[in-house]
């Protein structure tokens, strides 16, 4: 198994994941979110197939998380704890001054992850998803 960054040449393997997981964009989304100069996207390898994927923004002195989704059949495993790891450990290479992230109130493994890494709510996003439930933005200052 192995992180590596990918391009929009892998948007329909990115697609196929999202449908399996979240289901947050349509496959000219995931062309379109690939091509963008400024969002970079990693890629979690299990036995050369997509298992895992992140993608975020950096743009000046901030970093946007995205995107981070994990197969599931792959829950549970430590996979979405090393994309974000490797996610956090890139912004920082590029300068960056703060980490920024929405969540949805109900994904209690994804703030729990995030919790992990020190990430802080900052503000509530009332009716933010397409279901009508609330997110949380969280964010982390990088000195």
């Amino acid at each position: 198994s192995e992180i590596i960054k990918i391009t929009e040449k892998q948007a329909r393997d990115c697609f196929l994941l999202d449908r399996k997981s979240i289901g947050l964009w349509n496959f000219q989304q995931w062309e379109c979110e690939l091509k963008k100069k400024d969002n970079k996207a990693l890629a979690f390898l299990e036995d050369e197939k997509i298992i895992g994927v992140c993608v975020f923004q950096i743009t000046f002195d901030l970093s946007d998380l995205l995107y981070i989704a994990i197969h599931p059949e792959f829950l549970r495993r430590g996979i979405g704890k090393k994309l974000f790891s490797e996610f956090i450990k890139i912004s920082k290479k590029s300068n960056i001054k703060e980490i920024f992230l929405e969540v949805s109130v109900k994904n209690i493994p994804a703030i729990k992850l995030y919790e992990s890494f020190d990430f802080k709510t900052s503000c509530v996003r009332r009716k933010y998803y397409k279901d009508g439930s609330d997110a949380f933005l969280k964010t982390k200052v990088i000195c």
